[in-house]
């Protein structure tokens, strides 16, 4: 090969490989990350990732039905394909690639349709979300857009997304307590707790945005965090959404949620001994609790069960907290059944019926103590 063609061949090479580098970079700085927080949580896409189409964003329509909190369903019979979901007498219908939704059957024009992206069924999020009675607001950045999802009784706050890992700082620890709907939790007790020196915790109160922070002082440390809310007389525990220990030069953000739609008590169940002893037995007795007071997110109905056993004992451990009315009878299968007398234990007389609630036998757990005797 003379000095000429390898010249230009060489060029070529060169050519290529810029082109084949080049073009890759320039595409990819030219992707924004799209970042969707729902009432200040960030939401995370396990596979399909929201992208912007014909300037409407488009997110999968199972997480964000889910997140706002429907039940979804899939309708798809070869001709048509729907996302459909479901709520508290609200009902959004949409087809695929048909500009045409419906929120209760009213038909409603949108921009840009539901339709398939790689096999993953999108649909436009401010349609949903604002037809669901959610403010929905934009901001946009250079390398960022943020999109906040906030429930209508939050429509007045600055948008405040939770802390995230780029905001640890040294020798802080700080963090967020929500709810499982994304409010803030405000007055929820946190505490971060020494590895190193005994009874040495360090404690903060949520704001009203659910925000707490707290200053580690220089030591060569770890630290571990926890918390506790009072929700109608009843504390909490609070367990951190990462439940590790960190350094605290390192600092760390632990956000937690408080689960306290409904919890449970241990109702714990015996039978006089003289009736012990005649041989009758307790996983013959059937319970009655009638709520009094179920502040703890109960049902409301009435509870009408026989005893088990449970790691902690006899009785149920399955119990919304609250105060009830107790009655008995001894059931056995295929008997006629006999009414019983009830007390609480070690607490008051035998009656027909008695009123007990819950209290803390350790923070967070909760037991009453029920005895009942034949008359």
């Amino acid at each position: 090969m003379t000095t000429k063609r390898f010249s230009r061949s060489l060029k070529i090479i060169v050519c290529a490989f810029l082109l084949l580098t080049l073009i890759p970079q320039a595409l990819f700085s030219a992707e924004k990350t799209i970042n969707i927080y729902f009432n200040g949580e960030l939401l995370y896409f396990d596979n399909a990732q929201p992208v912007l189409k014909d300037g409407r964003t488009l997110v999968p329509f199972r997480k964000l039905f889910e997140t706002l909190g429907f039940a979804v369903k899939w309708v798809d019979t070869g001709s048509l394909r729907q996302a459909i979901g479901t709520k508290d007498g609200l009902e959004i219908e949409l087809t695929i690639n048909d500009n045409n939704a419906k929120v209760n059957g009213k038909s409603i024009l949108l921009d840009v349709p539901a339709q398939m992206i790689q096999d993953s069924t999108m649909v436009p999020l401010r349609f949903v979300s604002e037809n669901s009675g959610y403010q929905v607001t934009f901001t946009d950045s250079s390398s960022a857009s943020e999109i906040q999802i906030r429930s209508a009784g939050a429509a007045d706050e600055a948008p405040a997304p939770a802390p995230n890992t780029d905001d640890v700082e040294p020798y802080v620890v700080k963090g967020r307590v929500v709810d499982t709907q994304g409010r803030p939790i405000q007055g929820a007790e946190v505490f971060a707790d020494n590895q190193l020196l005994y009874n040495s915790n360090l404690n903060a109160v949520t704001d009203a945005n659910g925000y707490y922070r707290i200053d580690l002082p220089l030591l060569a440390t770890t630290w571990r965090m926890g918390g506790s809310h009072s929700v109608n007389s009843y504390k909490i525990d609070l367990t951190p959404e990462v439940d590790a220990a960190f350094a605290g030069n390192t600092g760390a953000i632990r956000n937690f949620t408080l689960q306290a739609e409904t919890v449970y008590g241990e109702l714990y169940l015996y039978i006089a001994l003289d009736d012990f002893v005649k041989g009758y037995m307790e996983n013959n007795v059937e319970l009655t609790l009638t709520p009094i007071d179920s502040s703890m997110g109960g049902s409301g109905q009435v509870i009408t069960k026989y005893g088990y056993n449970f790691p902690g004992g006899f009785g149920m451990n399955d119990v919304p907290l609250g105060k009830y009315k107790v009655t008995a009878r001894y059931a056995p299968p295929g008997e006629k059944p006999l009414q019983m007398l009830v007390s609480v234990r070690n607490k008051g007389k035998y009656a027909d019926s008695v009123e007990f609630e819950f209290s803390p036998l350790v923070p967070g757990i909760y037991q009453a103590e029920i005895e009942v005797k034949m008359p």
